[in-house]
Order: structure tokens, then sequence, then C-alpha cells
């Protein structure tokens, strides 16, 4: 089976082998609310490792693009790939962080607790967690620097402590692929250190991650690659090549400031 050509960062793509290695293959993904279209005919190719971000402005469609691709949201067309398989076929390699937003901090849990979640492939769903998994939890929650709070309530957490516990249940799982929605929106400095921090440490260890991200001016000193979207995809590929003045004014609709061209790539 061979998918037709695409495109990345405005060079064809070779043809798209079933078998494909890419941790994330994206063909003319398409999806609608409410007979709107949200993204349009969207291609994108993840490298075999390092940071992307997915830039664009406010309704550009990119949680929804990591949703549609997980299947969290239907899509109207499009075919989309995890290491060259269906996400069922794949699921054990792929976490995925939402949004704080989407998370109920008032359910009855504990840090510790989250982060165990991450380790379910490995347990069993309805089996029972084991002294061994909270240990190996915990572990994470070391790793983000949060050992301490393992018993606190979620709920009791600050926002950058939110998000740290559930990046440690992302690392539990011991991805190839991270699919991280926002994970530096609205957290303290401190929390900004230790994630990124951890993205620098997954792309040395080869994983890829890929981070809706809001913050261009912060992008280059971060990211590898990007994708930048305003519905279309208007550019994808080495953050040098894609964060271009003419780039950003087709995405946000604006002429950028000579500062924060001069910062992204112009």
């Amino acid at each position: 089976m061979v998918l037709s050509a695409r495109t990345r960062g405005g060079a064809p793509l070779p043809p798209w082998p079933a078998d494909s290695v890419s941790p994330l293959a994206v063909a003319g993904l398409t999806v609608a609310y409410h007979d709107r279209p949200v993204l349009w005919r969207v291609d994108f190719l993840a490298p075999p490792a390092g940071l992307v971000a997915v830039l664009g402005p406010n309704g550009a469609g990119k949680s929804t693009f990591l949703k549609a691709v997980l299947g969290l949201v239907p899509k109207l067309a499009g075919e989309v790939r995890f290491f060259g398989r269906p996400l069922d076929r794949k699921s054990g390699l792929v976490a995925y962080v939402p949004q704080r937003t989407a998370v109920d901090w008032e359910f009855p849990i504990t840090a510790v607790e989250v982060v165990a979640m991450g380790l379910y492939h490995r347990i069993g769903w309805l089996r029972p967690v084991r002294r061994r998994h909270l240990e190996a939890a915990r572990a994470q929650l070391d790793r983000v620097g949060l050992a301490d709070l393992a018993d606190r309530q979620i709920g009791q957490l600050s926002g950058g402590q939110q998000q740290r516990v559930f990046l440690a249940r992302a690392l539990a799982q011991d991805a190839r692929l991270y699919l991280l929605d926002e994970p530096l929106a609205g957290i303290d400095a401190a929390s900004e250190r230790v994630v990124v921090e951890l993205l620098r440490e997954l792309r040395a260890a080869g994983r890829t991650v890929i981070v809706v991200h809001h913050d261009l001016e912060s992008v280059p000193g971060i990211f590898d690659e990007a994708m930048l979207l305003n519905v279309r995809r208007i550019a994808a590929g080495p953050v040098g090549t894609v964060l271009t003045p003419a780039n950003l004014a087709r995405a946000y609709g604006v002429t950028f400031t000579p500062k924060v061209a001069a910062v992204v790539g112009g």
C-alpha cells in the first residue's frame, strides 16, 4: 500500500509506505465543528526525534490537530499513522498531555495516583496498582521535582505543579512519541525550567515531542522544528525555514515588529 505524495515545508515528500517509521504521519487531515472547517487538508510528517512546536493564532486548530490525530475528535477526511500503523496498534508508544483546562482538578485522586495511570499499559486495566508501581510513579514525580507532594490531592497543587504531574504521567509511559498541549502555558518560572529541561532530555533520548505552543519568541531556543497552522498548514520543517516574516504574516494576518521578526528568523 502506497499513498500519494505529500509536501513538507513546501518540498515534496516521498511516497508514504504503510510501514513508514515516522512517529507521526498525517495526510489530508480535515476537521469541522458545526460545518465550519477547523483543519483543512493538513499534511504533516514528524521527524524521527526532536522537539516540534505547533504554532498559530487562537482558533487556528492547534489543539484540535492533536485531538484529531489521537481520535479524540472525529475527522471528516484524512489518514493518520503512528510508526506506520493505526493508533490502536501503536498506542503503547504514544503519550498525550492535555491542556490543564481539560482536567477535573476536583477529582479525589493524588499526584502519585495520577502518575501511576501512565503505567496502566504495563499493569493491565482492572488490575491492582501495587507498591512497586507506586514506587515507579514516585520516581517520576521526583524527576519533575515533586516527590514531596506525591500524596497531595491534585486540586491542591499550583498550576505549574499540576502540569508537572501530568508530564510525569507521560514520562511513566516511556513512550516514543509525546503529544503535549500547551505545557508551558500559565505556569510559574520554576515549572517552566523543569518542563523545558525534560523536553531536552527526551530529545537527547531520541524521542519525538510535538508541543502546542504560543510564545513565538521562545521557539528558536527550545524547538528544532515547527508547524505553522491557521486552519491550513502554512509551513512545516526546521524552525529557521518556517518562522519567516512572510509565513508569520500569512498565519497571523499581521506584520510582525522588527524585534519579533529578528528573533524568530527574519
